[in-house]
């Protein structure tokens, strides 16, 4: 009879709607026959604690053995999502069912434009409703992919790749939206969703008024930049239409598919055995926006990227995109007209604002150090007092203050906070 062996870290709270009978039909999906007897499920954290905010993530072992009594392992990366009714906006923006029909529907004709030449995402092999929204994926780390580090951010080689890949994937996309116009109707919603900004007590805008505050307090104690203390106030005054139209959607804009929470921790890179980089593959697909390019680029450049690197680089790595971009419509060959250099550059000024919003509202929490982060969770933030602490130690990183002093700068000759 085959039970689940749970690590240390998992066996105080099982994720008991993950049982047999579910890896049962999970390793049949995987391996397209019922002719295999599940023998051994390990069940193991899939990441460290405070790396994941609206999920559990598990890394299960599976051992099978074949109808001729061979033995055989493989894995799978399960991922949960807690329903908890504080976490509304869980629910308002459907990130489950978007990531579901993402990785089921969209992905793989994304990769048969590709024809099949590249990998935007991982196999889904399972998905379950209830009792908690859950996941199963291929487990990428088995094929040697690995996330890079997000508290130094990416160095130039790693992110023009990944450049060179979200070029690819915005302009399939491009694609695919003029031979099935119909399919990014369920995409219209990203994190900046008007519904999930709507509540003054909602999370979402809790935790993003929190580090506003944080925001205008750290940059209020710099000399030299009171000026850009005072509009940072002002900005913060109406934070809640400033971030609404930071994503909104505006006339004549080029439209991707964005992957919509393009940081380091939803990429996992691949190298060869002399440890030189091969490829990259994006992950967590729940966020994902029809819109601008420009929402995806820059808020990969404020959350992701090394600070010599956006500092030095940042011209190069557009153009990168923009090469890889235009190469792969022509390549496709539908049809699809090339956005100029200029387009691209005026469509990533025009959303300048995402980019303050990633660099302020999101970098903070996702560059802290590990050690700081093990109470990291969506849950914990809906408490007040743990907010507070939590964004006031977020703001206290060096990282952070350095990053700030050149980008609030840039942020305020692109206009973002007038």
């Amino acid at each position: 009879m085959c039970s689940i062996v749970y690590d240390q870290a998992v066996v105080a709270s099982p994720p008991k709607h993950l049982d047999v009978a579910f890896f049962e039909e999970v390793l049949e999906t995987m391996l397209r026959t019922s002719h295999v007897q599940l023998v051994g499920i390990h069940c193991a954290l899939g990441s460290s604690t405070g790396e994941n905010y609206c999920s559990l993530i598990y890394r299960v072992k599976l051992t099978y053995r074949r109808r001729d009594g061979k033995e055989e392992q493989t894995g799978v990366i399960v991922k949960s999502i807690p329903r908890i009714d504080s976490i509304e906006f869980i629910e308002d923006l459907q990130v489950y069912l978007k990531e579901k029909i993402t990785y089921y529907e969209l992905l793989p004709r994304l990769e048969l434009l590709m024809k099949c030449k590249r990998r935007f995402g991982p196999k889904l092999y399972q998905c379950l409703k209830q009792p908690e929204n859950t996941l199963v994926f291929e487990d990428l780390g088995r094929l040697g992919y690995v996330m890079g580090s997000r508290e130094t951010g990416l160095d130039e080689k790693h992110a023009r790749l990944v450049m060179e890949r979200l070029a690819e994937f915005h302009a399939a996309s491009m694609v695919l939206a003029v031979m099935d116009p119909e399919i990014f109707k369920a995409y219209g919603d990203g994190m900046l969703s008007p519904n999930g900004l709507n509540k003054d007590d909602g999370l979402l805008m809790r935790f993003f008024a929190g580090n506003g505050e944080q925001l205008h307090k750290l940059v209020s104690s710099w000399a030299g930049y009171e000026r850009i203390a005072g509009k940072i106030a002002k900005y913060m005054e109406q934070q809640r239409v400033n971030l609404v139209r930071a994503q909104a959607p505006v006339d004549n804009e080029i439209k991707v598919l964005n992957h919509g929470d393009l940081w380091v921790n939803n990429m996992l890179f691949k190298y060869n055995g002399a440890q030189q980089l091969q490829d990259v593959i994006f992950i967590d697909f729940q966020l994902s926006i029809w819109g601008s390019p420009g929402i995806d680029l820059n808020y990969f450049f404020y959350t992701s990227l090394s600070l010599d690197v956006l500092k030095h680089k940042r011209p190069q790595l557009l153009k990168v995109y923009h090469n890889r971009l235009a190469d792969t419509l022509l390549a496709l060959d539908m049809g699809v007209p090339v956005p100029s250099y200029e387009q691209v550059l005026a469509e990533v000024h025009r959303r300048e604002g995402y980019g303050f919003f990633a660099n302020y509202g999101i970098l903070p929490t996702v560059s802290q150090d590990k050690a700081e982060t093990a109470d990291n969770n969506l849950e914990n933030f809906t408490d007040a007092d743990f907010a507070q602490k939590k964004s006031e130690q977020m703001f206290a990183s060096k990282r952070l203050a350095e990053t700030l002093r050149y980008t609030l700068p840039h942020f305020e000759r692109a206009g973002v906070l007038d």
